[in-house]
């Protein structure tokens, strides 16, 4: 919700300039105008990047989860082929290690 008023005082600096555009380049204000613009820009930036931070570690959490899949197949592998254990009771056991940590 922050980053769409901070586009909307953006787009409000524009659409302030565009509709007086005579006014704003016979009093030279296109700087002005233009620096004004740019700094209601950068709180957009910096909610984009916060944003961008969350979805690249939601997007890592999932990894963590793959990763802990595959571990848990991979010593499951083991305790069956090695330790003479039942798939059943492994399977059932890592798949409820898996589902209480989440």
């Amino acid at each position: 919700m922050k980053m769409i008023e901070s586009y909307g005082v953006a787009g409000g600096i524009a659409e302030q300039a565009i509709s007086s555009i005579r006014t704003v380049y016979s009093y030279v204000g296109e700087n002005q105008t233009l620096n004004r613009f740019s700094s209601a820009l950068q709180k957009t930036l910096e909610f984009g990047i916060k944003q961008g931070f969350a979805k690249g570690l939601m997007l890592g959490s999932m990894g963590v989860i793959y990763i802990s899949w595959g571990f848990q197949a991979w010593v499951g592998t083991i305790l069956i082929t090695k330790k003479g254990e039942q798939g059943g009771h492994v399977f059932v056991a890592g798949f409820n290690v898996l589902m209480g940590g989440l």
